[in-house]
């Protein structure tokens, strides 16, 4: 987990995305496809990838608006698979979720719904069921 960060992730989402994805356009052949097929897998998981694709998709957002973005997901197609996700694991995030790493995290359900007050009034999309 980075120190400057002031929750709790399971890993440095945004590090991860920029340089493990983002500083791969040039050498991995359609890494935006790549990128998304794994963010659809965590999609298909529990409640902590749920969660953990929700950070993902957060952070491409905000990397895109900063213009550091490599490439572009399609957020409303993201939105429609997270909001399925998140419907089947409503009770689980409303509860204490715990990483892989033994890191738990309390109020993912309270991100959740700061992250689509977010995007309900800048782009009009919501990942809430």
């Amino acid at each position: 987990m980075s120190r400057f960060t002031s929750d709790v992730f399971p890993t440095d989402i945004n590090a991860v995305l920029v340089n493990c994805f983002y500083k791969q356009i040039e050498n991995i052949k359609e890494i935006d496809k790549i990128f998304s097929e794994n963010i659809n897998k965590l999609l298909e998981g529990n409640a902590v990838e749920i969660y953990i694709a929700i950070l993902y998709y957060d952070a491409c957002i905000f990397q895109e608006e900063c213009k550091k973005a490599t490439f572009m997901i399609d957020k409303e197609i993201l939105a429609e698979r997270i909001r399925e996700g998140v419907s089947h694991y409503e009770q689980d995030l409303k509860g204490e979720i715990v990483f892989y790493n033994g890191m738990s995290k309390k109020d993912s359900w309270k991100s959740i719904h700061n992250f689509n007050n977010y995007y309900l009034q800048k782009y009009s999309i919501s990942i809430l069921p």
